[in-house]
């Protein structure tokens, strides 16, 4: 038996993910003196890289509500 199939299905998803994409990176972690180690590690750069774009992102909509919630209040002493 596989010892991904241990995993709980709601994270297996996300593990299965992982493996995928650090199996682009074979080559690199092969050459490694411990590839199971540096497979870790490289899927750990992807979430990193992950919440890094979702950070941004983040900020993005935020200024954005900003500047509307800026008009929305301008509307409010207009009408007032």
């Amino acid at each position: 038996m596989n010892w991904r199939e241990d995993i709980d299905p709601i994270i297996r998803q996300h593990l299965e993910r992982q493996i995928g994409e650090s199996v682009r990176y074979k080559i690199a972690y092969n050459g490694a003196s411990n590839p199971g180690n540096a497979q870790l590690w490289i899927a750990n750069a992807n979430l990193g890289k992950d919440l890094f774009e979702i950070s941004l992102r983040l900020k993005h909509l935020e200024g954005i509500l900003k500047k509307f919630e800026g008009k929305k209040e301008i509307k409010k002493k207009i009408k007032k």
